[in-house]
């Protein structure tokens, strides 16, 4: 005979099992932590205790489904029936969950934040990832073995502590069933207050660079998959706002070069400042530090975004990705904007780029044919798979070479823009290099080393084409590369990269301004260096521009602001300044410009 279930019985079982999902999240986190551990510094417990109650928040949510089901009360001929559907439920949510986590715990060092959603399709989409996937899993064998120990946890727990339904006619059932619903629908909030807890939440608790320790994931895979675009924002009135900020902009040609002189455009994967630069001691590439030093070389120089997808909208068009999805994943990459191809090709020139992927990498195609990008050459244009790392591409070393047999082809003046990719994980060197290069403390360092030959033997080739002294070379990192130190991967450090322009010429005189500069800045100042007198649109601001300059970044929904060099300031929308705030101007500015950025790509005005 069927026993009758009591009316409150289902509750502790349930909650070992929760309870056990909840420390297997923070020996993820713990792990985290340790794998990460020079890249966190000054992590407390109380980050930890934080970071629980996020776990609680990630666990309510996502289980929501689970405890629906659970505790309905049902009768007891479908008690077998429910429990099958409960177990599995149960289980694969809870896997999923810590899946995310073990995940991120080798993903965070290459980009200093937690996944989120529009990136998890990306990359499940993404041309590389089965080439990828199997030296991952060589790489971080060491976590698949966790996760599989997880899996067995979660299936042990699930068998353990089954439990009884409430039953239907039991009235202690019926009133407890929405009283634990309602529970766990506050606490899936983070409590009472008026909007549900966010990722930019983690700020109020902890630091930006320790936010990542708080938050979960999961957390940041759930709250991104809404993500609907930007807010608009109302700081100021739109007269108010144009007194600090305006992307409506004219250039200014500075006669420096000659008319109609060439671009060739070297965008350099993961070329961080931490170990590039003259007058770095850790610098692994000493030829392009020589270039450095011939050039207008900004070594306060910074990336507006932390991946490569960021960083093309960035260099080209002056939209910094200053949301959580890169402009090219997202719906406004359909608006209508302009950049510096659109430009020249109206002045005449042609306009090329370059990259060793797989054609479809990143999207890059796509963006470059709508931002006016005449022709495309990846892996595919190349037609050699003699040449292709087995990972990412075409060795740096054949494409820099091939590209500029390419650009002899090209009627001047021409835009080229070369996007290396060897500097990348996995960190391969081709073997005829191996002996050539100077290893470091960390994986980047040797593949540096072996890119910057790659640049020499460019740029000795580069030498005898009768273009050379009549083009503009310009020098920039697509974001800085992972570091397991902590003097390389301060807040500022994040995001510092070379940025260089280098004129063979000699016209343009070698200096070395101590102002900072970023990659939205690159496509105005070139406009005024090559006498291209226009208006157009840019976040950014020319070099030459006596305008104030916006130099930020966007992390975990935090506006970082690096107008003062070394001294990086984390402002969101619940920090007010007085005026007497040394930050209070960089601050409004910053504000204006965000307000005009955000109600731009809801409008689709970013044409002048």
């Amino acid at each position: 005979m069927l026993k009758k279930p009591g009316g409150f019985a289902p509750i502790l079982p349930f909650l070992k099992k929760f309870g056990i999902v909840l420390a297997l999240l923070l020996v993820y986190r713990l792990v985290l932590f340790f794998f990460n551990f020079n890249l966190f510094q000054g992590v407390t417990s109380y980050d930890f205790l934080i970071g629980t109650w996020f776990d609680l928040i990630t666990l309510s949510l996502y289980l929501l489904p689970v405890v629906i089901i659970y505790f309905i009360p049902t009768p007891l001929k479908l008690k077998r029936w429910k429990q099958i559907a409960n177990s599995l439920l149960f289980v694969f949510i809870s896997a999923s969950v810590l899946a995310f986590n073990a995940w991120d715990i080798a993903y965070y060092s290459y980009t200093f934040k937690r996944i989120s959603y529009d990136y998890l399709l990306f990359m499940l989409n993404s041309t590389e990832t089965n080439s990828l996937a199997g030296v991952f899993l060589l790489e971080f064998w060491w976590l698949f073995l966790l996760f599989l120990l997880s899996l067995t946890v979660l299936i042990w727990s699930e068998r353990k502590f089954k439990s009884d339904s409430f039953a239907v006619d039991n009235w202690k059932s019926w009133l407890f069933y929405p009283v634990i619903l309602a529970g766990f629908v506050i606490i899936g909030r983070g409590g009472f207050q008026l909007k549900p807890i966010g990722i930019l939440d983690a700020t109020i608790y902890t630091t930006v660079e320790k936010s990542p320790i708080v938050l979960n994931s999961a957390f940041t895979m759930i709250k991104t998959i809404e993500f609907r675009g930007v807010e608009p924002k109302h700081y100021f009135t739109e007269t108010e706002e144009k007194k600090y900020f305006n992307p409506i902009r004219v250039s200014t040609p500075q006669n420096i070069l000659k008319d109609s002189t060439n671009v060739v455009f070297l965008l350099l994967e993961s070329f961080g400042s931490a170990y590039v630069g003259p007058g770095n001691p850790d610098s692994y590439t000493p030829f392009l530090d020589s270039i450095l030093n011939q050039s207008v070389y900004f070594s306060n120089g910074y990336a507006n975004g932390r991946t490569s997808m960021d960083a093309l909208p960035t260099i080209l068009s002056s939209i910094p990705a200053w949301m959580d999805e890169p402009f090219i994943l997202s719906s406004y990459s359909s608006n209508q904007f302009s950049g510096l191809p659109q430009i020249l090709r109206k002045k005449g020139y042609e306009t090329a780029f370059f990259h060793g992927a797989t054609n479809g990498s990143m999207r890059f195609d796509s963006y470059c044919a709508a931002t006016g990008i005449d022709h495309y050459y990846g892996r595919k244009e190349y037609k050699n798979e003699k040449h292709f790392d087995g990972n990412w591409g075409i060795w740096d070393h054949h494409m820099l070479n091939w590209s500029i047999d390419k650009m002899n082809e090209f009627k001047k003046p021409f835009f080229s823009m070369i996007f290396t990719l060897s500097s990348h994980h996995p960190f391969s060197i081709p073997s005829e290099y191996k002996s050539k290069i100077k290893m470091g403390p960390e994986p980047i360092c040797g593949t540096l080393s072996y890119v910057d030959l790659a640049l020499q033997e460019f740029f000795d080739k580069a030498k005898k084409q009768p273009w050379y002294k009549n083009t503009l070379f310009v020098i920039c990192a697509d974001h800085t590369g992972p570091t397991n130190r902590p003097e390389k991967a301060t807040l500022d450090m994040r995001y510092r990269i070379p940025i260089a322009f280098f004129d063979p010429s000699g016209k343009l005189k070698p200096q070395k301004p101590t102002v900072s500069l970023q990659q939205i800045d690159i496509y105005p100042t070139i406009l005024d260096l090559l006498n291209i007198q226009s208006k157009y649109y840019s976040i950014g601001s020319s070099y030459f521009s006596k305008q104030p300059k916006v130099i930020a970044a966007f992390a975990q929904q935090n506006l970082i602001s690096f107008g003062s060099p070394g001294k990086p300031e984390v402002w969101n929308e619940s920090k007010v300044y007085s005026k007497q705030n040394p930050k209070y101007w960089e601050i409004q500015h910053l504000k204006a410009a965000y307000q005009r950025y955000c109600r731009d790509l809801l409008s689709n005005k970013m044409l002048p």
